[in-house]
């Protein structure tokens, strides 16, 4: 990447140096440029989010599901489980230097958990961009989005289990990239 760098082909913007434990870190931010496809602005994907099926699109009379309940929620029960039980034995734990050694199981079981739904709302954002991109959507509308993020707000298990608004933005955000326009109802 440095490479394309020193070749022009990538942008450098404002970047920083970070010094940590004698040690010499380069944040660099590079600009990336949006992807160019041939999209045909008369078609138009229309995708649902909902529990039971995370990401449903429908273009022309083509209709497709990415994922289902069983493969997002078995994982993250799995984990929220785990948590639990460390929460519970975290009073057992060796002590010797304080609360942040007690804790550290919990914390990395946490830290697991998020990693695993950003992995996954990312998975789904990039399968349905490659299905717009392939059946040349220019157009993609999320429909009926707003409800069904009222109808989350009043259930605690679909508040606490499901990422609508981080699948929205990791959407918005490679659409913006494939040069699709998103529209959310």
């Amino acid at each position: 990447m440095l490479n394309r760098v020193l070749n022009g082909t990538l942008k450098l913007r404002a970047s920083n140096i970070q010094l940590d434990q004698g040690k010499i870190y380069l944040l660099a931010a590079i600009q990336i440029e949006k992807e160019q496809h041939h999209l045909d602005t008369s078609v138009i994907a229309e995708a649902s989010l909902s529990i039971e099926h995370p990401v449903t699109v429908k273009i022309g009379s083509y209709e497709h599901t990415i994922g289902n309940k069983e493969e997002f929620l078995h994982r993250r029960l799995a984990i929220q489980a785990a948590i639990y039980r460390v929460k519970k034995a975290v009073t057992f734990n060796r002590g010797g230097h304080g609360r942040k050694r007690k804790k550290k199981s919990l914390e990395d079981y946490q830290h697991q958990e998020r990693k695993y739904i950003d992995y996954k709302l990312h998975v789904y954002s990039r399968m349905l961009i490659d299905l717009c991109v392939k059946h040349e959507a220019a157009t993609l509308i999320l429909v009926n989005q707003e409800l069904k993020e009222e109808i989350a707000k009043e259930d605690p298990f679909l508040l606490q289990n499901w990422s609508y608004y981080s699948l929205k933005e990791k959407i918005a955000y490679k659409a913006d990239r494939a040069g699709i326009q998103l529209v959310v109802e």
